[in-house]
């Protein structure tokens, strides 16, 4: 609890992400993971395969882009700044460790960003009473990317807004919030294949709840994306009992893409899209 306590004191946030949430939440996921490294391994060394793998497909040099880089637990760090020119880790939060791993490879810079660029317009909507943002990605300066692999973000977006949504306007429609949801796992997925010559992706798609190893609940966690069949696919045991419950243990399965699709002609906010 100490080391929490300072890290969250001292670690560099942007005030509208310590208000919402984020500073704490990959400060939970670091404890957390020291608690089940054991458990978690298979999938760390899963995620690292698959990002290996991913990036054999494109050529050596050029420019990557880690969406959701996280506490780079899941990333390869090392064997990205070998392969790539450039390599440029996005997240709301990097803590203190990840600025040191950071700063071993001259390549590799960070950047503290909201990806979904929904976040200040929905603070502003939830302190006016206004209708829910439409997410609109941010531009990022500079050429497409040769390659960008998205890290367990496409189920993690919609959370935390969802969480200030229940907080501060807990009156609102329960088809806009999953409205509002949809739109920023949809948009995440536009912008990712949009950004870069060659993408990848990998995040939980269910939550399983385990007793005695029987499965009690299944929850869907792509937020109603018509996805295809995964490349790549593994259990992550997140949270063994007890983990998060006394007697239950909770499981994601997890799906990886090497070329993940775009998805339709819809724009996120379900208005079809005008041509180029």
């Amino acid at each position: 609890m100490l080391r929490e306590a300072f890290e969250y004191l001292t670690t560099p946030c942007p005030p509208l992400a310590r208000r919402y949430g984020y500073l704490a939440e990959a400060l939970a996921l670091g404890a957390r993971y020291r608690r089940q490294r054991r458990a978690w391994a298979p999938h760390v060394d899963a995620c690292r395969r698959f990002v290996l793998e991913a990036t054999e497909r494109v050529p050596q040099g050029g420019r990557a882009l880690v969406a959701g880089s996280g506490l780079l637990i899941e990333v390869p760090l090392p064997a990205l700044a070998e392969r790539f020119e450039d390599v440029l880790l996005i997240d709301m939060v990097h803590t203190h460790a990840v600025r040191r791993q950071a700063k071993r490879h001259s390549n590799v810079r960070l950047l503290t960003l909201d990806l979904t660029g929904a976040l200040a317009p929905l603070d502003t909507a939830l302190s006016n009473g206004t209708p829910l943002p439409c997410p609109s990605p941010p531009d990022l300066p500079g050429e497409r990317f040769n390659f960008a692999i998205s890290c367990n973000l496409l189920s993690q977006l919609p959370l935390l807004p969802l969480d200030a949504i229940d907080r501060k306007a807990p009156g609102t429609p329960q088809a806009e919030r999953e409205r509002f949801a949809q739109a920023l796992a949809r948009s995440h997925l536009s912008w990712l294949t949009r950004v870069a010559e060659q993408a990848a992706l990998f995040t939980d798609t269910e939550s399983l709840w385990l007793e005695h190893g029987a499965l009690q609940e299944r929850e869907d966690s792509t937020w109603g994306l018509d996805l295809p069949p995964p490349d790549r696919s593994w259990d992550w045991d997140i949270a063994p009992a007890p983990e998060e419950d006394r007697r239950r243990s909770l499981r994601h399965r997890v799906g990886a893409w090497f070329n993940p699709p775009a998805p339709d002609g819809l724009s996120p906010c379900g208005r079809h899209r005008s041509p180029p």
